[in-house]
């Protein structure tokens, strides 16, 4: 197939799985910007594209968290139309999505939309949802990696019969831990990177309110077991002070690290923690599954409610006072089970479902 997918910036995890779909189709990518504001530039680690990467020129727009004004992306569609097998939006929220998807409804062009997640605001203002109706709603054809997520979709217009699943990733087969580490590794990996013996929970993601991270180190402050946050974030000095004041000394704060070292950090961990307010998906815990290591997430995050068997690979947690009494039954889980979730929704698979849907889609 000849496929155009426009979407807002190269996160890694989205080249990969674009990159994936380059190796039996024809594939070219439009990225509305080089990088999101909010991330730091070694997220940006790879520029291994196998697929075609078409360039863009626009202008920064100060509204809203990411806004571009990029006629090209209009223009191109106008003129290479019949390039393509399929037009695939990765969003609808942007100036220059919204620019792309009203000027395709306008000429009849067809268009599927490829989404992440989503999480349904029964509270907001009635004029926002309408406007999410209008772009969300006039899909020919959706993707969509959850049965949350489609949820969403038909509460914003989208036709149920017109959804189809695939298995959300950001992570490779290649790199799942098959094998569990042995007790020295751990300790090798832990010497190596000056981190303590014992029980280390690892908590990986932006220092923001959503992370709800406050409240992750207050459940930690005079326990035995240790959490390492790591990231970037407007809120890391506020962890900062607080860990100081309290005198908390087993809640370590690391700034962002690249992929292969976050990786090889949290294989020595005894498990992932993510107390997040909401997540319209949730890429760490797919990355911990990879790792072979347990997983305790919100009942709030999307792919919580979506991979995580409870008390069979993972926990969900309703309330965050029972993190504690998971922990202590962490025993229970099977490791096994993590690394078959984890082979489940590699990228290489999620990219064969994909490609098998946009085929129903032509």
């Amino acid at each position: 197939m000849k496929l155009l997918i426009i979407f807002n910036h190269p996160a890694p995890y989205k080249v990969d799985l674009f990159n994936e779909l380059a190796k039996n189709n024809k594939v070219d990518v439009i990225f509305e910007r080089n990088k999101a504001r909010n991330r730091p530039k070694e997220f940006y680690c790879k520029n291994n594209y196998l697929f075609n990467y078409i360039k863009v020129n626009g202008f920064k727009l100060n509204v809203g968290n990411e806004n571009c004004y990029t006629p090209f992306i209009k223009r191109y569609i106008q003129n290479n139309r019949t390039k393509y097998d399929l037009i695939i939006m990765n969003g609808y929220s942007t100036f220059a999505e919204m620019s792309a998807i009203k000027f395709m409804n306008k000429n009849n062009i067809p268009y599927v939309l490829l989404i992440n997640g989503g999480i349904i605001n029964s509270k907001e203002f009635f004029i926002k949802r309408n406007i999410k109706r209008k772009y969300i709603g006039s899909a020919k054809y959706y993707l969509s990696p959850c049965e949350e997520a489609s949820k969403y979709l038909c509460y914003y217009g989208a036709n149920p019969s017109k959804i189809l699943t695939y298995p959300y990733s950001n992570i490779h087969v290649e790199e799942i831990q098959i094998k569990p580490i042995t007790n020295k590794e751990r300790n090798y990996i832990r010497d190596e990177y000056f981190l303590p013996r014992g029980a280390l929970y690892i908590c990986p993601g932006q220092f923001i309110r959503r992370k709800n991270n406050m409240a992750l180190i207050k459940l930690f402050k005079d326990k035995e077991e240790k959490l390492l946050l790591v990231g970037n974030g407007p809120l890391k000095k506020k962890y900062l002070r607080y860990i100081k004041k309290k005198k908390i000394n087993n809640v370590f704060v690391w700034d962002f690290l690249p992929r292969e070292k976050l990786r090889e950090i949290m294989k020595s961990c005894n498990g992932l923690i993510s107390l997040s307010k909401h997540d319209i998906y949730g890429h760490t815990i797919l990355e911990a599954m990879a790792c072979g290591i347990p997983t305790f997430a919100s009942k709030n995050i999307v792919s919580a409610q979506e991979i995580i068997k409870n008390g069979v690979n993972g926990y969900i947690l309703d309330k965050n006072k029972t993190l504690f009494e998971k922990i202590k039954n962490s025993s229970e889980i099977n490791r096994a089970e993590i690394i078959k979730t984890a082979k489940k929704y590699a990228i290489e698979n999620s990219a064969k479902v994909i490609e098998k849907n946009l085929r129903k889609c032509k």
